[in-house]
């Protein structure tokens, strides 16, 4: 039977170009560009630097670091008025030093009650430990009573340790 001679071209219906059956040359590594070669190096394209710099010369950066200082006295304005500071300076009395100097254990012994601790206390002759219980039994007795009494209890709390453990003594007696 004789060879069937073709009437139509076959197209890319993509392209539109005639589609060849085979390649017109031999490809192979000899052949460059042909993707056949193992060893084809790939060379890729720089990339410009994404990096952006900002010369301090120019109105932009002149803008970005205002922005930059005014958002910081923002944040610096905010600190200031935040709520840890103002918890801190509202606890900051705890930290008093200054009650420990002076002569009126009553407030030694109504910061005692207050912290719920142990502290010592300064007398005329030494110093001693008084804990929550004592100081507690104390200003209860002392806030009950009247002015002439309340003048005694303190002669006897600023005193000596003998006094203060008579004071102790009769404050446990009325507090029961």
């Amino acid at each position: 039977m004789p060879k069937e001679k073709k009437i139509y071209d076959e197209v890319n219906p993509y392209t539109g170009t005639k589609v060849e059956d085979a390649p017109a040359n031999a490809t192979g590594a000899a052949v460059a560009g042909t993707g056949d070669d193992s060893s084809v190096v790939v060379v890729k394209k720089k990339k410009k630097d994404s990096k952006m710099f900002l010369d301090a010369r120019t109105k932009a950066y002149k803008t970005h670091a205002e922005r930059l200082r005014l958002r910081r006295e923002k944040r610096l304005e905010a600190l200031k008025k935040s709520a840890v500071k103002e918890s801190l300076l509202s606890k900051l009395d705890e930290f008093d030093r200054e009650s420990d100097l002076v002569e009126n254990n009553i407030n030694m012994l109504r910061q005692i009650v207050k912290k719920k601790q142990n502290r010592p206390i300064k007398f005329s002759n030494g110093q001693m430990k008084v804990d929550l219980m004592t100081a507690s039994a104390i200003i209860g007795v002392y806030d009950k009573v009247n002015k002439s009494n309340k003048a005694k209890i303190e002669r006897m709390v600023n005193g000596d340790k003998s006094q203060f453990l008579k004071m102790q003594s009769a404050a446990f007696k009325l507090a029961r």
